[in-house]
């Protein structure tokens, strides 16, 4: 009931008004909704079942790759309150000098990049947990009162003292090392995962655009041509279909798990993570702006997302909001 009070239908209406209206919609859906299970049972069919979002799933004679992956899919989901942060590494040797790829070591510009996106975080982490106490502080009626600000199951929100944040980066020295700071910290899970490395180019590890567009004019023209569907040549070539496959696993994990997660990626990386909670299109993906420096925030919500973007500030070491209603834009099929 109070996460539905809460979503479009009813929103910006008296809580009290909108509770007895959605009880009387309960009662029409069970005049006319019949519950899955006996008859499709008793006929062999298959079903999944989701109660309270899935605090309880039921799967029934599910067989095949698409039922089974549909399901695993489904049970991922939840609604704990966590935030979700996605950027790309400092700046790295290989930046400064325009190159793609390879393993280079941070600069100082972003060794200073990690050290003020460690402060940001902590400082955002305390005003989050602070928020949702005083949101807790104010839930105790059904239906909400006007101002009620409750969010749906608050019996996941109390122990918000021992809410874990997660620091997620690649296995590449840039990302590594952009999270120092959070390595040194106790109160930060850092794990390395070999699935959020950038896209791998092939022969064109460590060279510039200009140098492919030069020495390779066809393959430049052909990944120009077609972005999301080139793929680098040489061994270990990728192109972004293979980033978006070997991201499925981390999607569902990032569906799945209840904690807060700092993302550390690389340019392909982030593109593919942010348009999916975006829910922008496929052929969206390759031509995401994605510079470096940019912070996302995503806060998952029963309807939808919170989103906000944090631009960083060389000089002065910190992170400014974006205006409200920002939103990454599509680049041109020739930029990076």
């Amino acid at each position: 009931m109070r996460l539905k009070l809460r979503g479009p239908d009813y929103k910006d209406k008296d809580p009290e008004t909108s509770y007895l209206d959605f009880k009387k919609r309960v009662a029409a859906y069970e005049s006319a909704y019949v519950t899955i299970g006996d008859y499709e049972e008793t006929h062999n069919m298959q079903y999944i079942k989701l109660i309270d979002v899935g605090r309880k799933t039921i799967h029934h004679q599910l067989n095949g790759f698409l039922a089974c992956g549909i399901a695993t899919y489904l049970s991922t989901f939840n609604l704990s309150p966590r935030q979700i942060w996605v950027t790309r590494h400092g700046m790295s040797e290989d930046n400064k000098l325009g190159k793609i790829g390879g393993d280079s070591n941070l600069t100082p510009e972003g060794q200073n990049y990690g050290t003020a996106l460690y402060n940001f975080i902590g400082k955002k982490r305390v005003e989050w947990e602070q928020d949702q106490k005083q949101k807790i502080q104010s839930m105790t009626n059904l239906p909400p009162q006007a101002g009620d600000k409750t969010p749906p199951y608050p019996e996941l929100l109390g122990d918000l003292e021992e809410k874990n944040f997660c620091v997620w980066t690649s296995m590449l020295q840039r990302s590594i090392q952009t999270a120092a700071d959070f390595q040194d910290d106790e109160n930060y899970d850092v794990k390395n995962w070999e699935m959020l490395k950038e896209l791998d180019a092939g022969q064109f590890e460590g060279m510039t655009y200009a140098e492919i567009k030069r020495d390779h004019p066809e393959e430049f023209a052909k990944r120009s041509a077609n972005k999301l569907g080139y793929i680098y040549p040489g061994v270990g070539g990728e192109g972004y279909l293979q980033v978006i496959s070997r991201l499925r696993d981390m999607v569902r994990e990032l569906e799945r798990i209840k904690d807060h997660v700092l993302i550390i990626g690389h340019r392909s990386v982030c593109r593919v993570l942010l348009a999916y909670f975006m829910d922008l299109t496929r052929n969206d993906i390759a031509n995401l702006d994605m510079p470096l420096g940019m912070l996302y925030a995503i806060e998952p919500k029963p309807y939808g997302i919170d989103f906000h973007a944090y631009k960083y500030n060389d000089q002065d070491f910190t992170f400014e909001e974006m205006p409200k209603g920002y939103k990454p834009h599509i680049t041109r099929n020739d930029e990076p």
